[in-house]
């Protein structure tokens, strides 16, 4: 199923530039030191954030139904609020040399939301992505992001440096393939030590245009989605301590927000 999933993606990531919704599947295996699974159902957004919404339903830094707001990324503590202009700034990256910052996140709903991973592709005035972030939280209140140029093969490995599992080491890779075109979107992560595959988690969705009816419809299927990811976090952790999992002691966070 995921081999014709990708057989969709042949397109280049350039030609899809629409704001859309991806409802699929959140799917979860930790494959050491013993085997565990779980699936949940999830709509993430794929979205310009500099476009100024027209829905009453979606707005920026201001809130709705659904919102994205500005300070729920890119460093905790940072002092300019404004994510376009940090990304511009720290990435060397000027306004004047990309076009757009498409976001591929959970917005908020009613206000509370928590991205597990988020992910911005940065666009050239030619409209042809460039730059790549994939941005990871943890339950700690930290987020870390790993800066990489843009990849038409949607592969990249990353070296793990945030404290993400409390059962898992500040150790080891990650492995990542993500493919979107208007169509489909395919993210498939990796974890591995020595080696090793430890973790594997994955979302496959199929999209829907941005329309009014179609957030109402998502509204109301998925109301607390975002308490889903939050609840099931803690829900797992507790199911794999009564399996046996260690609990490791948390690290200091990064010295640097963004790794290149």
């Amino acid at each position: 199923m995921l081999q014709k999933g990708f057989m969709k993606l042949r397109r280049k990531i350039s030609d899809h530039y629409e704001n859309k919704l991806f409802t699929g599947i959140v799917s979860h295996t930790r494959h050491k030191p013993f085997k565990h699974s779980f699936k949940y159902k999830l709509t993430y957004f794929w979205f310009n954030i500099n476009n100024s919404y027209k829905s009453f339903l979606f707005k920026k830094n201001r809130f709705s139904i659904f919102s994205f707001y500005d300070k729920d990324h890119g460093p905790v503590k940072k002092i300019n609020t404004n994510l376009t202009e940090y990304f511009s700034k720290k990435i060397g990256y000027s306004k004047k040399e990309f076009k757009k910052i498409q976001a591929f996140c959970l917005p908020r709903t009613l206000g509370y939301v928590f991205n597990p991973i988020s992910i911005f592709l940065l666009y050239d005035n030619n409209n042809t992505p460039k730059k790549i972030i994939f941005e990871v939280s943890n339950t700690f209140g930290e987020r870390h992001a790993y800066l990489s140029e843009f990849k038409q093969t949607g592969n990249y490995t990353l070296k793990k440096e945030l404290y993400v599992s409390p059962f898992f080491k500040t150790e080891g890779k990650y492995k990542i393939c993500f493919k979107i075109n208007k169509n489909f979107v395919s993210l498939v992560i990796f974890y591995v030590v020595k080696n090793t595959k430890v973790f594997e988690a994955s979302f496959t969705g199929k999209s829907k245009d941005m329309s009014n009816i179609n957030l109402i419809k998502i509204f109301f299927k998925n109301t607390f989605q975002n308490l889903k990811v939050t609840s099931g976090i803690y829900i797992q952790a507790l199911k794999l301590w009564f399996k046996g999992a260690k609990y490791i002691t948390k690290p200091k966070e990064p010295n640097n927000f963004i790794t290149k």
